[in-house]
């Protein structure tokens, strides 16, 4: 209760703060004070029996034991491994899902109904031997049950390969990079706890530019940091600075800075430049065609 009140006094945007998964965990954490003086701080019977009981006994410790998340850094990488996966994973479901039911489909044609009574074990039964699981609660007795059994075990441990493949490959090429990540990932953290938004840094990024030229080099971008409070050395600002260095050029741009800390913010801002542009298009288009048809007219 003491962490949990400490950290919502001295953060600098509560509502930052409130919007984090992991302070959540502080949160529900911090309910088990309370929910113990409401039992009187008695010793709880085991097993649990009331649903107070279980939530202090088994679901509890379990958040507690989340807090420890915002220590592992490396776990950043885990979940972006994932999230470069996903887009595999809609066409990876949906053959899974055609394997399953059609070996489902045969063997509740081929196998008699004392051993599979209905088209529900069926795809139990196909469900677990795609997974290699294997309970042994439903089996094949007949020929064609177990050929059909056999060809889906050797499938799924081919089909299954696929998706520890890819989200293996991901992971090791966010691992080779995983320096620039963990530090972008800090970078970035830093930002939504003093509650900077895109339209802020914009105006951070104006007020360094010394010389006006819509770019920042090093020494304009070092400053940027200090104003923002991020609380980086300057050895990995400088590390920041190369990775926000698309081009190479030795400065950065406010485009170059929101692409990596405002990747959401940077494509609605290009979605508003690009529909800009398609409209002044299309006001030259219909200008030019009225100008056609006036010298038309006229001649």
């Amino acid at each position: 209760m003491v962490e949990f009140l400490s950290r919502l006094v001295s953060t600098p945007s509560k509502r930052t703060y409130l919007k984090d998964p992991l302070n959540w965990a502080d949160i529900v954490s911090a309910l088990g004070l309370p929910l113990r003086a409401v039992t009187g701080f008695a010793v709880l019977a085991h097993p649990p029996s009331t649903a107070l009981e279980i939530v202090l006994v088994f679901f509890l410790p379990l958040v507690r034991l989340l807090k420890l998340l915002r220590y592992f850094e490396s776990f950043r990488l885990l979940l972006d491994a994932c999230k470069n996966s996903m887009e595999a994973v809609p066409f990876l479901a949906y053959m899974a899902a055609v394997i399953t039911l059609s070996s489902a489909t045969v063997i509740y044609l081929v196998e008699p109904r004392s051993r599979i009574p209905s088209m529900p074990h069926s795809v139990w039964l196909a469900l677990v031997t795609m997974t290699t699981v294997g309970y042994g609660d439903f089996f094949p007795v007949t020929f064609w049950g177990y050929v059909t059994v056999s060809v889906l075990t050797c499938a799924s441990v081919l089909f299954l390969a696929l998706p520890v493949g890819i989200i293996g490959n991901e992971f090791w090429n966010v691992w080779e990079s995983r320096n620039e990540v963990l530090l972008v990932t800090r970078v970035r953290r830093a930002l939504h706890k003093w509650g900077y938004a895109a339209k802020d840094v914009k105006i951070l990024f104006q007020y360094v530019d010394q010389d006006g030229d819509g770019t920042l080099d090093l020494a304009e971008f070092l400053e940027l940091v200090r104003q923002m409070r991020i609380g980086i050395s300057a050895e990995n600002a400088f590390k920041i600075f190369t990775i926000f260095d698309d081009d190479s050029s030795g400065t950065i741009d406010c485009a170059e800075f929101l692409r990596h800390i405002f990747p959401e913010e940077y494509v609605e801002k290009q979605q508003e430049q690009s529909q800009s542009l398609r409209k002044s298009q299309a006001h030259v288009s219909l200008a030019l065609h009225q100008l056609e048809t006036m010298h038309a007219e006229k001649s």
